[in-house]
């Protein structure tokens, strides 16, 4: 028997949650100098309507207090674990949890645990989790450990916004570009490499950034037909399901799991965000 840990930077279903048993560290929100942890004593939802209302909420790291307690109680239960980490090129999470472990280990030399950085986020992270935990059901730890390590830089991760204005908010972009590229309506296409949200192309117009969206998507049809697709949105599910039948147009992924974006991306980008993910080919 053994752990799966991951954070609220994988933007699972309570569903799939509950099915792999996984267990969740949650990230840190900050709004009018106050502190909430996401999906505990703030819900995703919450933090677009604060953004709506004009607010630009930031986000921090998992405690080091918080890590210690969970790896703790797993080790004094003698549990294995394996920690799925939110890119620790966008959180400093990744770097804390392997601080804690490297501690914990001298108090506990003889026992059994992996920190992993997965170089992914939100609906990217969620598919890396669950295609981990779903081996997981009839592997063993140093097999499912091996696996997940394997899959490292495989998840192609593709990103647009609803309007450049958060982005300009948190400092992201400037004030000049956001108002040039909202008033033309032209959208950034962002991707994951090495863990970083790397901008591939600016394209004009919300359906023609959707059919990019796709297009990049059936470079990978092998996989994607054989497998799971997952897409993220910020608090928008009427864009999500348009996005959805556009994607079953040209390819028929094996699943489909629609689900919101949580705080760790949503409170940088903003309300309308737009997530795709996949294994590439």
């Amino acid at each position: 028997m053994f752990k799966l840990i991951t954070d609220t930077g994988a933007d699972l279903t309570h569903d799939q949650i509950i099915e792999y048993g996984l267990e969740i560290l949650p990230l840190g929100v900050i709004i009018d100098n106050e502190e909430f942890l996401d999906g505990e004593t703030i819900q995703p939802k919450e933090v677009y309507d604060a953004m709506r209302q004009g607010k630009t909420p930031k986000t921090f790291q998992i405690e080091a207090s918080r890590i210690e307690h969970c790896f703790r109680q797993h080790l004094e239960a003698e549990i294995p674990f394996l920690y799925l980490a939110f890119s620790g090129e966008l959180s400093g999470t990744y770097q804390t949890a392997v601080m804690v472990g490297e501690m914990l280990k001298e108090e506990y030399p003889d026992s059994t645990f992996t920190v992993l950085d997965t170089r992914t986020a939100s609906v990217g992270q969620a598919l890396f989790v669950k295609t981990v935990a779903a081996y997981s059901q009839d592997h063993t730890y140093e097999e499912t450990v091996e696996y997940a390590t394997s899959l490292v830089g495989k998840v192609r991760h593709l990103f647009t916004v609803e309007s450049l204005e958060y982005l300009m908010r948190g400092g992201r972009v400037s004030k000049a570009s956001a108002f040039i590229g909202d008033l033309l309506t032209i959208l950034p296409l962002l991707t994951v490499e090495d863990g970083k949200l790397v901008p591939i192309e600016k394209v004009r117009g919300h359906k023609k950034v959707m059919r990019r969206m796709v297009e990049w998507t059936v470079e990978s049809k092998s996989i994607v037909e054989n497998g799971d697709l997952f897409i993220g949105h910020g608090d928008d599910l009427e864009k999500a399901e348009q996005f959805e039948k556009m994607v079953r147009e040209h390819l028929e992924p094996e699943h489909i799991t629609k689900t919101l974006v949580g705080s760790a991306i949503g409170a940088h980008t903003g309300p309308g965000l737009l997530v795709i993910a996949y294994f590439e080919a």
